[in-house]
């Protein structure tokens, strides 16, 4: 009888283990500070490494900074960036998130060369339905602004086949080229 119960017991916690949901979501390697509208934005790009659909895609991007106060003394502060979009319906695509720097930035105080010498870190947070596991999935990754790069764009992911169908290349996803 204990032989039976540990023997349930421990096929319960092994199936629990490996049948969790996790999330599938690659970000690119890069994030850019680009012209953007009459000012400058940060973006990265994200995809879903699975074929089913990220239902309700909902991000939080967090920067952490070093910032000296007037006491001459440095402190870390943590400032959740306003997005272009942080919710949208279904992302069957691709996903570029943008930070545009505007009046209501933190980052406003600073100029390009002073952004990616900044002593600072995007804290990224994804939360989606998953609708193969039909549950709720995180995934959280960081950007180091030592990374950052200046003046550039992505380039396009996505292009039309010859009877114009939509044709995604995930392997685009890290693309960029200099602006001129």
């Amino acid at each position: 009888m204990i032989g039976l119960l540990s023997f349930s017991f421990i096929t319960g916690l092994l199936y629990g283990r490996f049948s969790r949901p996790k999330a599938a979501i690659r970000f690119s390697e890069n994030f850019i500070l680009r012209h953007f509208n009459q000012g400058n934005a940060i973006m990265f790009r994200l995809i879903n490494r699975r074929k089913t659909l990220m239902i309700e895609p909902e991000i939080t991007v967090t920067l952490s900074i070093n910032e000296k106060e007037k006491s001459g003394m440095y402190k870390r502060n943590f400032y959740t960036l306003k997005l272009e979009r942080n919710k949208i319906m279904y992302l069957p695509t691709i996903w570029t998130v943008v930070h545009e720097i505007d009046s209501e930035s933190p980052l406003q105080k600073y100029n390009a060369v002073e952004i990616k010498s900044l002593d600072a870190k995007l804290y990224i947070l994804l939360k989606y339905h998953e609708e193969s596991f039909g549950q709720t999935v995180y995934q959280a990754t960081s950007y180091d602004f030592s990374e950052l790069k200046l003046h550039a764009k992505y380039k396009p992911s996505i292009y039309f086949d010859s009877e114009g169908f939509t044709i995604l290349d995930h392997e685009k996803l890290n693309d960029v080229e200099e602006l001129v």
